[in-house]
């Protein structure tokens, strides 16, 4: 009986060697994911302990100069239809100013002090960063950062305002032109949450509830000079 159970086993799991299932690395036990490899980590969960988070001491922008100087949303806005993922976009789409492929590869920087909480491929967005931001009045929110190239960071990691966590990349496949993706979160949601339930579109007030403007957010909550 013991031989048969054995036997078994070693059967299923040749099928899934053969069918290219993969296994989530542990936490920052996984290395910077370049293009579009498949490589993912674990998501963790909203932080209980914020002792061990620094808190935020201001927002800067992804890109760019620490006021995101040079660059610019130049695709989808905030708020604005899009016809691609048919719902609200929930983020800003950035850009270099008059830039074509030159964003390739470009740095993308923390926004403000937190804790990694995913750092991974997702198969609509390719490699992602998100990070969870506790605030001096004890609120949280996290900043996701989409089409990566390059991963530098990894999940459970304590990040800082500025800090380089990953370059300008294409998404998955290279499906778009070099931009980044970025959004701000009010409440949690999984890095692969998207403003949608079951096919369909969140209402505009739903999107509002969940994500901020980033660029009015970061504007409001700058560095002390």
């Amino acid at each position: 009986m013991k031989e048969k159970t054995l036997y078994t086993a070693l059967i299923i799991l040749g099928v899934l060697v053969l069918s290219g299932c993969s296994f989530s690395l542990l936490p920052g036990s996984g290395p910077a994911v370049i293009g579009g490899e498949p490589q993912t980590e674990t998501e963790l969960e909203p932080s209980g302990e914020s002792s061990a988070v620094p808190l935020t001491d201001g927002f800067d922008f992804p890109v760019g100069d620490r006021d995101g100087s040079g660059w610019g949303v130049t695709g989808y806005r905030f708020m604005e239809w899009s016809n691609y993922s048919k719902t609200w976009h929930p983020g800003e789409d950035w850009n270099m100013h008059g830039s074509a492929m030159a964003d390739l590869g470009k740095p993308v920087y923390a926004i403000a002090n937190g804790i990694v909480r995913f750092s991974g491929f997702n198969s609509a967005q390719g490699n992602i960063v998100m990070i969870e931001h506790h605030l001096p009045d004890g609120r949280k929110v996290w900043s996701q950062y989409a089409h990566l190239h390059e991963r530098w960071v990894s999940a459970g990691e304590i990040v800082w305002r500025r800090q380089p966590i990953g370059t300008v990349g294409r998404g998955p496949n290279n499906t778009f032109s070099p931009h980044l993706h970025f959004e701000i979160r009010l409440k949690y949601q999984p890095q692969n949450g998207w403003p949608r339930t079951n096919g369909q579109a969140w209402p505009a007030s739903k999107v509002r509830e969940y994500y901020a403007d980033p660029s009015a957010f970061i504007n409001s909550n700058r560095p002390a000079k």
